[in-house]
């Protein structure tokens, strides 16, 4: 078993599902990019570089926001709130030490939890509710770009899902 592997925690990984896949260049001037669904654009992740909370929103192709990011900003801790409307519906907190390892937790104001366990070395993570991998994240770098696949189980809010690792993703950038 490779340390992929075992950084997953035998968690079954998604074999079917709806793929998204995202093309963030790294030099673009606005910093937003668009998530795709078999080569058509489906949401798009606008980065709100110089606001003072570091927030993301996700949208629909008509530019309405489905689920904005925002940073606790000074904490030791590196703590993000997904919200809907105005509404903070999760808070996304990163484990204090995990060494090769990033673990996120998102904790539902109902309580429910989803965690995200990936690695450093090979660009894999798992989103999981309980014993179930509901989502997968592959990551791959280039030159110019950062290319993500996000593999869904059929059945999910796939824009809550697609929120939630792109809150990862800015979390591991900003080690």
């Amino acid at each position: 078993m490779d340390l992929g592997q075992k950084l997953m925690n035998g968690h079954q990984p998604v074999q079917e599902g709806v793929v998204y896949d995202i093309d963030e260049k790294f030099f673009s001037p606005t910093h937003d990019f668009w998530i795709k669904r078999n080569g058509e654009q489906v949401f798009q992740v606008d980065e709100k570089m110089f606001s003072f909370s570091g927030a993301i929103a996700l949208q629909d192709v008509e530019g309405n926001e489905l689920y904005r990011i925002s940073e606790k900003i000074m904490t030791l801790r590196d703590i993000r709130y997904i919200k809907r409307g105005e509404q903070t519906i999760a808070t996304v907190k990163k484990s204090l030490f995990s060494p090769l390892v990033y673990k996120f937790t998102v904790t539902f104001e109902n309580g429910a939890e989803i965690h995200v366990t990936g690695n450093i070395t090979d660009h894999q993570y798992a989103i999981t509710y309980g014993e179930q991998e509901i989502a997968h994240i592959s990551r791959e770098w280039s030159l110019l770009s950062e290319h993500y696949s996000v593999k869904i189980i059929p059945g999910q809010d796939d824009a809550l899902l697609l929120t939630i690792a792109a809150c990862a993703e800015a979390m591991v950038l900003d080690d």
